[in-house]
């Protein structure tokens, strides 16, 4: 019985460097602010919902657009769980929905997220790696490029595209 990859060589090296050069700009979090006493404080919002818009690249999937919602809860300025449902369309025709822990580094932010794929090769469980940079926008807004990899039937799926959200 073959064994099923569950991480490729592409994919421990996308974490591998995420993991290095967020811990070099964890420094540069840009949330912080004096408050009247003088002290530094810890700013963000608590909920962020938005609208992904991508594209999926491998094996059944190749190059099929994406949309999804994502609905993220910070439980404190590190971590956060969130929720995503995200369609891909094209020969893939299939929906991912996913539970991402989130990871935060300032503007930069780690997840894992457990989930399914369902479509028509059935029901398949998937684990998403992934990694976000958000960009600050005006009253609450943010724009966050994303890069993905759905471990998923032995293969690594990539999913590339932009959240646009809204914090809250």
């Amino acid at each position: 019985m073959p064994k099923k990859k569950l991480i490729g060589a592409k994919t421990l090296g996308l974490i591998l460097f995420v993991l290095l050069h967020g811990n070099a700009t964890a420094s540069d979090q840009g949330h912080d602010s004096p408050d009247a006493g003088g002290h530094e404080s810890h700013s963000f919002h608590k909920n962020t919902a938005g609208v992904f818009a991508g594209i999926t690249h491998a094996g059944r999937r190749k190059n099929g657009p994406a949309i999804g919602f994502e609905y993220a809860r910070r439980f404190n300025e590190s971590f956060s769980l969130g929720a995503v449902a995200e369609y891909t369309g094209g020969d893939g025709d299939f929906w991912v929905a996913v539970l991402p822990f989130g990871w935060h580094l300032g503007h930069w932010k780690l997840y894992a997220a457990p989930g399914i794929e369902d479509g028509h090769h059935g029901t398949e469980e998937l684990l998403r790696l992934g990694v976000e940079r958000a960009f600050a926008l005006s009253d609450g807004w943010e724009i966050a490029p994303q890069v993905n990899v759905d471990l998923v039937d032995g293969e690594d799926v990539w999913v590339f595209g932009v959240l646009f959200a809204k914090g809250f």
